[in-house]
């Protein structure tokens, strides 16, 4: 039987998290590293550990990797490509992979936790070009199409909200009267639960209430994963 280990983030980490926006600097965090190693990071991999065996009972190929540039990102900020040049980040925030690509472009179960709020959410947040094409083909598809709006209404209705970029105009090839537009416009997506920041943070049972979430978000997530399937298998299908 599996022992859970994760216990519950203390109450110091998320206080950490809010000073660091004020005290975004090497000389402050390395003054906190042994904190950070201990109280967060150590932590952070018990949390990983639990959630990847929740997480195996729906998704059995799931990737759990408990480690940074893993199932843990980073916390230092990769400032080469972003506007903030700040060295750390204020976050922290977890992935779970299904697929033998690169982490970030497959199908994957997300959670952030920052001062003011947790995100428990799915998706890719960008799609390489053979998923892209996969994507708008599956959400085109006229059995495909009329699966994925219904996914799609259930989560909106429940208060999730989605996120991605998109282009102003349908893609050449699709046609301007095709029942979901909007999701085939998408170049990435991620779709989550913003909930403030739970007392659940400070115990086990943030374990659970992640779960349930995951478990309301699966049918879109299962669906992103058959669009992966369809990519591998480049086969042509039938549009309207």
């Amino acid at each position: 039987m599996y022992m859970a280990k994760f216990l519950g983030f203390e109450p110091e980490v998320i206080q950490f998290l809010e000073n660091i926006k004020y005290n975004n600097n090497k000389l402050w965090f390395n003054d906190r590293y042994d904190f950070y190693q201990q109280e967060i990071l150590e932590v952070s991999r018990d949390l990983v550990e639990d959630l990847g065996e929740q997480l195996h009972t729906i998704a059995p190929g799931i990737n759990v990797v408990p480690k940074v540039n893993g199932s843990i990102y980073r916390f230092s900020r990769d400032a080469r490509f972003s506007k903030d040049k700040t060295p750390y980040k204020t976050h922290l925030s977890y992935l779970f992979w299904q697929g033998s690509l690169k982490r970030t472009r497959c199908p994957g179960f997300y959670l952030s936790i920052r001062p003011e709020y947790i995100q428990i959410g799915v998706g890719i947040n960008h799609f390489n070009p053979e998923y892209l094409y996969a994507w708008r083909e599956q959400c085109a598809h006229k059995t495909q199409a009329k699966k994925i709006h219904k996914i799609i209404t259930m989560l909106e209705k429940s208060g999730a909200s989605f996120h991605g970029e998109q282009l102003k105009r349908m893609p050449r090839g699709y046609s301007e009267d095709l029942l979901n537009q909007e999701l085939i416009r998408y170049k990435g997506l991620k779709c989550w639960f913003q909930i403030p920041l739970p007392e659940e943070v400070y115990s086990q049972k943030l374990v659970p209430l992640c779960f349930q979430y995951y478990q309301r978000l699966f049918p879109l997530f299962e669906w992103m994963v058959s669009v992966l399937s369809f990519m591998l298998r480049l086969e042509p299908i039938e549009k309207h």
